[in-house]
């Protein structure tokens, strides 16, 4: 046999064993929730304020979307985010004081993105709406996490 039988016959094994004994979705979540304990060493920075939550809910600025406010703290560090609606996309930007800031990431189910960072400033546009959360890595080598947030 060649090594393209054998690729051809494990991929109808997998097939075979997939439709026979698919895995279940508690197994898939746990999975899911197993990956996501990989950050655990980091710190949580806490929820302390959202413009949703007060009586206006979001604040009107000039230009198309609307902005909210969301505010993190954990210790000394203290994170900042602008979140402006357009669409289903935002845009995102986090100040972050209280530490030099060394990497600076914002991840969504799934999937993480990129963010520009200058002087404790980080910023991503284009970030899908839903769930959301800022990893930021410290130039001490700290980790911190904001708690997640549906944008």
């Amino acid at each position: 046999m060649s090594s393209l039988d054998d690729a051809w016959l494990l991929d109808r094994l997998r097939e075979a064993a997939d439709e026979a004994d698919p895995v279940p979705e508690f197994v898939i979540a746990a999975g899911q929730a197993a990956f996501a304990l990989r950050r655990l060493d980091a710190e949580l920075a806490e929820l302390v304020r959202d413009s949703a939550d007060e009586r206006t809910g979001l604040i009107a600025v000039r230009g198309e979307g609307e902005v909210r406010l969301i505010s993190f703290e954990t210790g000394p560090v203290a994170v900042e985010l602008q979140v402006t609606q357009r669409g289903l996309m935002r845009d995102l930007v986090a100040q972050i004081s209280g530490a030099d800031v060394a990497l600076a990431e914002v991840e969504t189910p799934g999937v993480r993105h990129d963010v520009a960072l200058a002087d404790g400033v980080a910023t991503a546009d284009g970030v899908p709406a839903g769930l959301l959360r800022l990893h930021v890595r410290t130039s001490d080598g700290h980790n911190l996490v904001t708690s997640w947030v549906r944008t």
